[in-house]
Formats: C-alpha cells, sequence, structure tokens
C-alpha cells in the first residue's frame, strides 16, 4: 500500500529465509514474492525464485504459475524444460500431460503433442487416466486421424471395456472421420454380444438406450 516494493521484496526473503523448507513450505509466499519481482521489472530475480522454490517446495503450483509466467513471455522452450522437470517429479499427473500436449499442439508441433500423449499414457500410474485418453482421442479426431481414433480406442477397451467407451467408440464410427453408419453399427453390436456374454445386464441397458438415440439421429 505504500508503494514500497523493495522493503516488500526484502520483507518476503526473510519470511521465506524463515520457513522450514525441509519439514514444510507454502506455495503461495513463493508465488507472490516471484510476482513481486516482476512488479519490480526484475524477470531474473523471478525466475530465479521460482527455480528455488522448485527446488525447496516443489508444489504444483509453483510449477503451474512459473509455466504461466513464461507461456506469457513467449518462452515456449523454457515451458518445455518446466514441463520435463514437472512430470519427472509428477509423472501420475494427467492434467499436466494434458497441458504440455496442448502448448506442443498450440505451436503447431503434432508429432511432438502425439509423442507426449503416447509417453503419457504409458505411465504405470494415472490420477485420471480417462480425461487423459479422451484428450488423446479428441486431439486425433481434430487431427483427421481416423485409424488412429479407431487404434487408441482399441486399445483403451484392452484396459477398460467400460459401457461409455464403447458408446463413444461407436459414436465415433457415425461421425465423418469414422467409416460410416454401418461400422457403428457393428461397433454396437459387437459392444452389446461382449456385454451379454460377461452379463452386464445394467451396461447393456445404457448401451442400447446410447443405440437407440444414435439411430434416430441417423
Amino acid at each position: 500500500q505504500q508503494h514500497d516494493l523493495d522493503r516488500s521484496s526484502k520483507i518476503y526473503d526473510a519470511c521465506l529465509d524463515l520457513i522450514p523448507h525441509s519439514k514444510f513450505s507454502f506455495s503461495k509466499i513463493w508465488i507472490n514474492a516471484a510476482k513481486l519481482h516482476i512488479r519490480r521489472k526484475d524477470l531474473v530475480s523471478a525466475r530465479k525464485l521460482l527455480g528455488k522454490a522448485i527446488g525447496l517446495c516443489g508444489k504444483e503450483r509453483i510449477f503451474t504459475e512459473y509455466i504461466a509466467l513464461e507461456l506469457a513471455l513467449g518462452e515456449v522452450d523454457r515451458c518445455r524444460a518446466l514441463y520435463t522437470n514437472y512430470l519427472k517429479q509428477m509423472p501420475h499427473n494427467c492434467r499436466a500431460w494434458s497441458k504440455y500436449a496442448d502448448l506442443e499442439k498450440s505451436v503447431g508441433e503434432t508429432e511432438r503433442c502425439r509423442a507426449i500423449f503416447e509417453l503419457a499414457v504409458s505411465q504405470s500410474a494415472l490420477d485420471m487416466p480417462e480425461m487423459l485418453w479422451k484428450n488423446y482421442i479428441d486431439f486425433e479426431i481434430e487431427e483427421g486421424e481416423g485409424d488412429n481414433v479407431r487404434a487408441l480406442f482399441e486399445r483403451l477397451l484392452e484396459k477398460t471395456g467400460h459401457v461409455k467407451v464403447w458408446i463413444s467408440f461407436a459414436q465415433f464410427e457415425g461421425t465423418e472421420v469414422g467409416k460410416g453408419v454401418a461400422t457403428a453399427r457393428d461397433t454396437f453390436q459387437r459392444a452389446h454380444d461382449q456385454m451379454k456374454e460377461a452379463g452386464l445386464k445394467e451396461e447393456r441397458v445404457l448401451l442400447l438406450d446410447a443405440w437407440r438415440v444414435f439411430e434416430k439421429a441417423k
């Protein structure tokens, strides 16, 4: 309030020196201190502080704020380096994988985007795998790569035979990128047969409802 940014920065430094970071830390203090450096037009100090924060605090919000800063500055290579570090620490984080892929897509790096998604779905443990697979499939649909979409659905069905995956697969086949209505019907039928064989009555009801809606729309 007194517009004394230099003194404010010293107070943040004193505060950060007092916190026992080996036991606990506060991402909000690191971020606010870095933003103060930016207000002082001292980008070098802001980056240095955020780098230190990653080392001592390492919380997700530190990474996202640092990446947002570099993205606003158009520093794509710095963003890539940050995402690499981010995902080394949190390889289970589907949101981070998706954001990284989105970055590559936004700069026209289609193959890099695809490679990131591939690396992401290969992780042994993921916090939101359904979101990650959906984003990967949506990416390939937007690229008009029908065969890639089909292959992804088949791979996903090997992991989970969830009715929603089958429905999405069948609906996709009925779109312009898919093979057409006949293939969509075949996919619905294939799903129905497998669920019937497995004795999944409730799932079959959901599937048949989606099939009826699909047929009405066609």
